[in-house]
């Protein structure tokens, strides 16, 4: 009896040790938090990728968010009932949506700037419990129950109930779950032709016809006649440039704001515009594209008041701005069609514009292949 003592003791010392560990991890504080995304969401794919998986390693289970993908009719739901509650203003509508406690959070720039921080403020107080969204333990009757500092009531005093082992039903399976690592930043089936796809081939073949037309109407001219701009031109010209240069600013806006864009029925140019290719040595590939029709607009009337002698050199920096516009354009929608596997309504409408502009400007010139001179006896001198 006395030889077992020992051992006796030891097993009850680290049994305590056990249950002490135990009783410490289930005392830990917890933060929970719903995000709101969509699958497609090239910045909900960043904020999850960058911000909320490294966050719930470091964090363990001390940290709990609840994704909700806001494309399924649940999930939408849901997000509909978090916004007439929180009372969000309709330019702060879209995903990524990240509300924790009553603070909600909307885009991959806000997000990384005051999540951890609040993270980090709700495990200091205690643990943060799900936040008050109407509705939501009948959407989602599976959820766990609240971590707060008073786990036992909502904030409008009624219980709370873990209803942990109950289903919630197909749909609302695949509207919420769990952050998971298996989201990754591929937002598209690369083997799969994009949405819009026929219209992107369509418009390169438009540009490809504007470009063999520029080329060929420069080839066989041999002495180029570079008239004053009609009326007619002149007025094609700045529509034009108008159309270019509010699809460039709203581009811009986008980008530089990190809001979602309304892409309209064709394409997904929220995936364009957060991907590599949106920008160029770190200027947005929208605010270049403003500052070509600009340009153009610019030389086109300096075309009109200049003298016959400059005439023709603002001609051609006309068309080589055109030429280089419409050769990057094909360049942005190759991108758009075999790497980025989206494509952008908008820049497609841009790139019609520049191929456009290219045919008006290069239409202008005047074929006099022999350019002969009649003199006052009629005598032709070459």
């Amino acid at each position: 009896m006395k030889r077992r003592l020992p051992s006796f003791l030891t097993a009850l010392f680290m049994s305590l040790i056990a249950f002490t560990n135990a009783a410490a991890q289930t005392d830990r504080p917890i933060v929970q938090a719903i995000l709101f995304y969509s699958p497609t969401c090239p910045h909900c794919h960043k904020v999850i990728n960058e911000l909320l998986l490294p966050m719930q390693d470091e964090y363990g289970d001390q940290l709990q968010i609840l994704g909700v993908d806001t494309t399924k009719e649940a999930g939408q739901q849901l997000y509909q009932i978090a916004v007439q509650h929180f009372n969000i203003p309709q330019e702060r509508l879209g995903v990524p949506t990240l509300i924790i406690a009553d603070t909600v959070m909307v885009g991959e720039r806000e997000i990384p700037e005051q999540f951890p921080q609040l993270v980090e403020e709700g495990l200091a107080a205690g643990g943060v419990g799900w936040p008050d969204i109407p509705d939501l333990r009948q959407i989602v009757p599976n959820l766990a129950a609240s971590a707060g500092p008073n786990p036992t009531e909502n904030a409008d005093g009624t219980g709370i109930v873990d209803n942990a082992g109950e289903t919630s039903g197909p749909e609302v399976e695949t509207a919420v779950s769990g952050i998971a690592a298996n989201l990754s930043t591929e937002t598209t089936n690369p083997t799969a032709p994009p949405e819009g796809a026929g219209l992107a081939w369509l418009v390169m073949a438009g540009m490809a016809a504007a470009l063999v037309f520029a080329a060929y109407q420069m080839l066989t001219t041999r002495n180029f006649d570079i008239p004053t701009p009609t009326s007619g031109r002149t007025l094609a010209i700045f529509l034009l440039t108008a159309v270019g240069l509010i699809v460039s600013i709203y581009l811009s806006y986008i980008e530089i704001s990190h809001n979602q864009a309304v892409c309209g029925p064709v394409g997904d140019c929220n995936t364009v515009q957060a991907g590599d290719y949106a920008q160029i040595w770190g200027i947005p590939v929208a605010v270049l594209g403003a500052l070509n029709y600009l340009a153009i607009a610019l030389l086109w009337i300096g075309l009109q008041f200049a003298p016959h002698k400059q005439r023709q050199s603002i001609w051609w920096a006309l068309v080589g701005i055109t030429l280089l516009g419409t050769f990057f354009s094909i360049y942005l929608t190759a991108l758009e069609l075999f790497v980025i596997h989206a494509v952008c309504a908008w820049c497609l409408t841009s790139a019609v514009v520049t191929a456009v502009l290219l045919v008006v400007v290069v239409g202008m010139v005047v074929k006099r292949p022999y350019a002969q001179q009649t003199t006052s006896k009629g005598t032709a001198v070459s």
